[in-house]
């Protein structure tokens, strides 16, 4: 039996502590509730959450009810992806793309 892990919620209020002081590599979905190719990006992060679990943690954020960080990384669109090692933003990935576009960016940042 495989153990499936999802991408968690995150929230303004979780931020800090979650994104910016994790001791992992971060990745964060920037998203909407009612963005279809959104949900497609949902897959391929869950499908990531799992494969680098342990290595990467990974979240989503709803653009509409978190705007103040969606501004804060002037997020004008969704789907987007931001990496983040030791607090910063280190890598993004725009709009809806294959999975190997952002595993080839999770590596990138896994090797920084």
């Amino acid at each position: 039996m495989v153990c499936y892990l999802a991408a968690a919620p995150v929230t303004k209020d979780l931020w800090e502590n979650s994104i910016l002081k994790s001791e992992t590599p971060v990745l964060v979905e920037f998203y909407a509730s009612w963005c279809g190719p959104c949900r497609m990006v949902h897959r391929i992060i869950d499908e990531i959450a799992t494969e680098y679990a342990g290595k990467l943690q990974c979240f989503i954020l709803n653009r509409d009810t978190d705007m103040e960080i969606a501004e804060d990384y002037e997020i004008k669109a969704v789907p987007v992806v931001l990496l983040f090692k030791n607090g910063l933003k280190c890598d993004t990935v725009i709009g809806t793309m294959p999975k190997e576009f952002y595993v080839a960016a999770v590596e990138r940042v896994l090797s920084a």
